[in-house]
């Protein structure tokens, strides 16, 4: 018994004295492109869109926005990416409004964006065309009111 209370005794020690044996490095750095300076890119909609008349093609808005890079920045592996935490449930491609029924369809150069996919971009000064368009819910009854809707684009390196 007192052989097992000394072997102990003697293993506490030695793992408490175990030197470090991990380090971690690493340099931040500011990214060298921004979508549109940082700033919220507001698309309106207007006042009169026809509950009627929201299918998909209708009230078709091209998002204004540039991708801002520092001088000399070079574009290798450049990409954008656009994302929604609310996607539409009734159309993958579409980010879900604040309105019962009704998304906003993303569009990249005329395609149904796929949400958190690299989209290449070859130069800065003439990124994609991203376009929304309201769409709705074939098993709702559009009502009148304001709306809103929410989405990331955001600049990707490899």
């Amino acid at each position: 018994m007192k052989y097992i209370i000394v072997c102990l005794a003697l293993a506490l020690p030695v793992s408490a004295l175990a030197d470090e044996n991990m380090q971690f490095h690493g340099a931040l750095i500011a990214p060298p492109c921004t979508i549109s300076g940082g700033k919220t890119i507001e698309v309106p909609f207007g006042d009169n869109l026809g509950v009627n008349k929201i299918d998909g093609t209708h009230y078709k808005k091209t998002v204004p926005y540039t991708v801002d890079c520092k001088s000399g920045y070079a574009a290798n592996n450049l990409a954008i990416i656009v994302d929604s935490t609310t996607p539409a449930t009734f159309v993958t491609s579409a980010v879900q409004t604040n309105k019962e029924g009704l998304g906003i369809r993303i569009l990249v150069d005329g395609v149904a964006a796929t949400f958190a996919q690299r989209i290449v971009v070859s130069d800065p000064a003439s990124p994609p065309m991203i376009e929304a368009v309201p769409v709705q819910n074939p098993s709702v009854t559009l009502t009148e009111g304001a709306f809103t809707a929410t989405m990331t684009l955001r600049t990707d390196y490899l």
